[in-house]
């Protein structure tokens, strides 16, 4: 059995992994992704929550090593009637089985004030405790929209900011507005109620049942063009004193000035063409993982229509697929449902990582205020073991965990209608995507081909700059003469 698995995440390899356990040489597996490596975080038994664990492994190795061959190129449009999928390249991938698991699609009001986690977001992040320390910023909001993939990170954040705001001079004030009519509202009343007291007790102000906007970029932040241009010269003439603060906008009615925003990423589902999916792009899937109503067609993880995004469901479902794969294929499995219930604990008392009272490691990182445990990202029930022996930081288990309430969040779907995967496209249809799809990996071909072309010349003179300074230094000890 032919199987391709779109997707370069957590969902895609558990596919993987269990299909080589369960199927083993009944299928021949093709991974389909457009990026390069796999990034991830390891599930440890002893450390919290880390910025500083991630880790990243080429995906052709990982391929390899699950005994599937690797394609670098992106999803198009699946053609369910021929069995098949167009490429972004214009290729075409036949299929028997076919696991969806391209993730979901972010949605940022503003660029810098998104956060993302890794790298980008531990920079984002030490800059903001260092202006809330030296009163640079005088006020922050954590904002969470509808739709947040995982609202319990504005919290954590939040938590962590208000160290910071009480280290400073300036008293500086932190705020989460969030959609959600209670905190943590998908985690239940109990959950609620823990961490709207650990909030209190650290001073953060939550306001609930609100939807923030930022304003165009070319209002200056909803001031008028007289208003910007006084603020921008009270700036530069008292720096330490005039703070330019950002208007954000409320829904239902008003308006908030802080001085720092970070909002968490709202989603939105592929909208894959040629799958079923609903208003928001987000497929549906029965309890095997099975898109209703396509035969052969599976999705996992992000791009599945759950109101919850987190690695353990993802794993769930692809572990699932793999199960009602490898039965089809001919295996001796008996496919079980995957659960839609995420179990964890939400901590109390806090756990920080760094000293008491202070926002920062000893290596004058961030800390990170571990909230929802366990933190780790990696897990799958064939994958977690799988990478465990290829990289020592990962442990697939946990030995012991902390105290807290222990949470079973049953979770649900967007309530959106769902549209039936379209009609088959015509041959000449499909034939002017390959076209198009061709013209575009022409060009892409050639920026490569100039991109390659302009580093062979900085390289071709930095190599001609270091003969001659060695043609110098032999001739300055005599070993050249002038001819």
């Amino acid at each position: 059995m032919r199987v391709l698995v779109a997707g370069g995440g957590i969902a895609a390899l558990e596919v993987l992994a269990g299909l080589r356990a369960l199927a083993g040489g009944r299928v021949e597996s093709t991974l389909l992704a457009p990026e390069r490596s796999f990034s991830y975080r390891p599930l440890s038994t002893a450390v919290p929550f880390s910025f500083r664990k991630e880790r990243t492994r080429a995906l052709d190795e990982l391929a390899d090593g699950l005994g599937a061959t690797f394609v670098r190129d992106g999803l198009a449009q699946v053609d369910e009637t021929r069995g098949r999928v167009l490429t972004n390249t214009g290729d075409f991938l036949s299929y028997d089985a076919l696991v969806l698991a391209v993730g979901a699609r972010v949605i940022s009001p503003r660029r810098g004030m998104t956060w993302r986690r890794g790298r980008e977001g531990t920079s984002e992040l030490t800059r903001l405790l260092r202006e809330l320390e030296d009163g640079t910023a005088r006020s922050v909001a954590f904002v969470v929209p509808p739709r947040a993939a995982w609202p319990i990170d504005a919290y954590e954040l939040a938590l962590v900011a208000s160290r910071a705001a009480r280290r400073g001079h300036a008293g500086a004030k932190v705020s989460i507005l969030t959609a959600e009519t209670t905190p943590l509202e998908a985690f239940g009343s109990r959950a609620g109620e823990v961490v709207s007291a650990e909030l209190t007790r650290a001073g953060v102000e939550l306001v609930t049942g609100i939807e923030v906007s930022v304003p165009d970029a070319r209002q200056e932040a909803g001031r008028d063009a007289f208003s910007s241009a006084v603020a921008r010269l009270s700036h530069r003439a008292h720096p330490q004193e005039s703070h330019d603060e950002l208007l954000l906008h409320l829904r239902p009615g008003g308006s908030v000035a802080v001085d720092r925003a970070l909002f968490l990423s709202g989603v939105h589902g592929p909208a894959l063409a040629g799958s079923a999916h609903d208003r928001s792009g987000f497929i549906p899937v029965d309890e095997h993982a099975r898109v209703p109503g396509q035969g052969g067609v599976y999705a996992v993880g992000d791009v599945t229509a759950l109101s919850l995004k987190h690695s353990t469901l993802a794993s769930g479902q692809g572990t699932a697929a793999a199960e009602a794969i490898a039965a089809a294929a001919g295996a001796d499995v008996d496919p079980e449902p995957w659960s839609p219930t995420l179990y964890g604990i939400l901590m109390s008392p806090p756990h920080f990582s760094g000293a008491l009272g202070s926002p920062w490691l000893d290596d004058g990182e961030p800390v990170t205020h571990c909230l929802w445990w366990p933190p780790g990202h990696v897990a799958g029930r064939h994958l977690a073991p799988y990478l465990a022996s290829l990289d020592p930081g990962v442990r697939p288990g946990l030995d012991w965990h902390p105290n807290g309430v222990h949470v079973a969040v049953p979770v649900g779907h967007y309530a959106d209608t769902a549209f039936p995967a379209p009609s088959a496209p015509t041959e000449d249809a499909v034939r002017q995507d390959a076209r198009t799809r061709q013209l575009m990996a022409v060009r892409r071909a050639g920026q490569e081909g100039q991109r390659l072309e302009r580093e062979l010349g900085r390289r071709l003179e930095a190599f001609e700059h270091q003969e001659r300074e060695v043609i110098e230094k032999l001739r300055a000890a005599g070993y050249l003469r002038e001819s």
